[in-house]
Parts: C-alpha cells; structure tokens; sequence
C-alpha cells in the first residue's frame, strides 16, 4: 500500500518505484475488467440466447428479487 501521500495530486516523487507504478497499472487493470469489461460481456452472450430464455431468467430473476426470506 502506497498511503495517503500517494493520492495528493500535483506532486511528483522521483523516488517512486516503477514496479509500484506496474502493479497500480495492474491493479486499475483489474477493476476495469471487473467492473465494466466482464459486466459487458456477460450482457453480450445473454443477448445471444433466445427469447424464451431470456425471458425465463428474467421472470426467475423478478421473483428471487420480491421473495421474502422467513426464518
């Protein structure tokens, strides 16, 4: 971890390690794939699917969303 004086912009350490700044990369890299590049493909294949069985996730989905859950 880098700690807070990383995240101050407009300074520069000339100090830095260039293997810090590769795992960063790797890191920002990560969490883009994961949060928008996966969610898109995932969408691209559920549009591949045919009708009716989009249609029966969404209706499986609609109901798992308004169940209630008893104990």
């Amino acid at each position: 971890m880098v700690g807070n004086n990383q995240v101050h912009p407009g300074t520069l350490d000339v100090r830095d390690d260039p293997s810090m700044a590769t795992m960063l990369f790797m890191l920002i890299n990560l969490i883009v794939e994961d949060r928008i590049s996966r969610p898109k493909q995932i969408e691209e294949l559920h549009q591949k699917l045919p009708e009716t069985a989009r249609k029966q996730i969404e209706d499986r989905d609609k109901a798992a969303a308004t169940a209630t859950v008893s104990y």
